[in-house]
């Protein structure tokens, strides 16, 4: 497990690129300059139950981010409170979709009420001003917040 966790946390930043002759627009390439750290902050709305959710997140290329979460779930009487490690695959550059328009397929990995579990989804998210945007997850359990770029 510990392997895994520092695994995905350390996954290189690797630099290459694919450009289009005719048209710049297209070009894919990993930026080392455009790292971005996000705040977000959820309401958890199905899945194990009502919630919140807080994820914070960091870009280490323009495809990938990894980051460390915790969810509190309120289920009847009781508080279940999760935490675990986030990965996201960002393929709205790889589709070629309009720039503010954020896609991206996820995992949450770690501990859900004292059980190891892995979560999948797919999430889009979208600006709302340079710093604040939306973001939707849907899968294993929806997320519905805001997220803070910085």
């Amino acid at each position: 497990m510990r392997k895994l966790v520092i695994l995905l946390l350390l996954v290189p930043t690797v630099s290459f690129g694919q450009s289009d002759t005719n048209d710049s627009r297209n070009e894919i390439t990993f930026e080392e300059d455009a790292k971005e750290n996000k705040l977000s902050l959820g309401w958890a709305y199905y899945g194990r139950g009502d919630g919140f959710s807080f994820v914070y997140d960091r870009e280490f290329s323009s495809f990938f981010s990894a980051g460390i979460g915790l969810e509190e779930y309120f289920i009847e009487d009781e508080i279940e409170l999760s935490y675990f490690l986030v990965t996201d695959f960002h393929f709205s550059r790889l589709l070629k979709i309009p720039n503010p328009i954020d896609l991206y397929q996820g995992a949450e990995i770690g501990f859900f009420d004292n059980n190891f579990e892995i979560h999948y989804y797919f999430g889009i998210s979208t600006p709302i001003t340079k710093k604040i945007g939306v973001f939707t997850e849907i899968g294993s359990r929806g997320v519905l917040g805001l997220y803070y770029s910085f």
